[in-house]
């Protein structure tokens, strides 16, 4: 599975319990974050087809640890961040950013908001410039060190 190969591109957690702690955590901030944080990435180069929009959301509805949020409400969230960016760049970046930004300081939302973010970008086989600086970027306002999710050093 490509999560699988991302997640460890990204982390050190295995699989399995990076799934037991996203299944645990059953918070909507984090499923928020979670989400707001892959249309971070999606939008990174300013622009999303509807191709792109789509994959995106397939890869979102497709990853498994998220499953424990009901597909609806990902999917929902998804659709109204996109929205927003599609409207107003600016407001739906704002958004997405607030969004991440409300499990700031819990204890292990913030980490596994990156990992999953990262490991969703990833799963096509890409993560370009764009999308690590907005990676980066999510680490930042989390106040993460990138370098522990090996984005500050990644080509």
């Amino acid at each position: 599975m490509p999560y699988r190969r991302s997640l460890r591109r990204f982390s050190k957690r295995s699989w399995e319990d990076f799934g037991d702690e996203v299944h645990r955590a059953q918070n909507e901030h984090l499923m928020e974050g979670i989400v707001a944080g892959c249309a971070l990435v999606a939008y990174a180069d300013g622009w999303v087809t509807t191709e792109e929009h789509d994959r995106m959301l397939g890869l979102i509805r497709g990853f498994e640890p998220i499953a424990a949020f009901g597909l609806d409400d990902v999917t929902a969230t998804f659709e109204t961040l996109t929205e927003r960016f599609a409207t107003d760049q600016k407001g739906g970046e704002a958004a997405a950013f607030e969004a991440v930004a409300r499990v700031k300081g819990a204890q292990r939302y913030p980490a596994l908001l990156v990992e999953a973010c990262c490991a969703i970008a990833a799963a096509d086989g890409g993560f370009d410039a764009e999308e690590r600086a907005a990676a980066i970027r999510i680490c930042e306002v989390l106040g993460l060190e990138p370098a522990n999710f090996g984005l500050a050093d990644a080509p």
